[in-house]
C-alpha cells in the first residue's frame, strides 16, 4: 500500500469528527460523569471569549487529528501493515498514551488552568470521573479504528 496524503487527511478529518461528536454525546448523556469539554479547553488556551474559544479549540483538535492521522498512515505505509481496522486499535491506543501524557501537561501551559479558574484534568484526564478516563481511552480507539478503516477502504 501506498502513502496518500490526501486519504490520509481525509480519514484524519472524518475520525476526528466522529471522535469528537462521541465525546459530546458522552457529555450530554452523562454530564456529571464526562465533566471534559475538549474544544472548550484547547481554546480557551486562547481566548477567554467562549464562542470563538469553541471554534479555535476546534481548529486546534481538526489539526491535531489530521497530524496523527499523517502519522498514523505513515506508520502503517512503512511497516507494510495489513488489516489497518486492528492496527488502528494498537494506534489508538498509542495515541491515546500520548494524549494522556499532553492532557498532564495542561496546568503547565494554560492560563485559565494555571490561574485556578478551570480544573487541571490531569494526567489521561485521572482528575476526571471515572467514566470520563475510559471515555478518553475509548475516543482515542474509535479514532484509530476510523483512520485505519477508512484509509484501508479509499487507498
Amino acid at each position: 500500500m501506498d502513502f496518500n496524503i490526501g486519504t490520509a487527511i481525509v480519514a484524519g478529518v472524518v475520525a476526528t469528527v466522529v471522535m469528537t461528536i462521541v465525546m459530546y454525546m458522552g457529555k450530554a448523556m452523562m454530564p456529571q460523569q464526562m465533566p471534559m469539554n475538549i474544544l472548550h479547553m484547547l481554546g480557551t488556551m486562547m481566548t477567554r471569549s467562549t464562542g470563538p474559544a469553541y471554534m479555535m479549540g476546534a481548529m486546534m483538535h481538526g489539526v491535531m487529528g489530521v497530524i496523527f492521522a499523517l502519522i498514523h498512515v505513515a506508520l502503517f505505509v512503512a511497516f507494510g501493515l495489513e488489516a489497518l481496522v486492528a492496527w488502528g486499535i494498537l494506534f489508538g491506543v498509542v495515541h491515546w498514551v500520548i494524549a494522556g501524557m499532553g492532557m498532564g501537561m495542561m496546568n503547565f501551559v494554560h492560563p485559565v488552568i494555571r490561574s485556578g479558574e478551570m480544573m487541571a484534568p490531569g494526567a489521561f484526564v485521572k482528575n476526571l470521573p471515572m467514566m470520563n478516563v475510559m471515555g478518553f481511552l475509548m475516543v482515542h480507539v474509535i479514532y484509530g479504528l476510523v483512520v485505519g478503516g477508512l484509509y484501508q477502504a479509499l487507498a
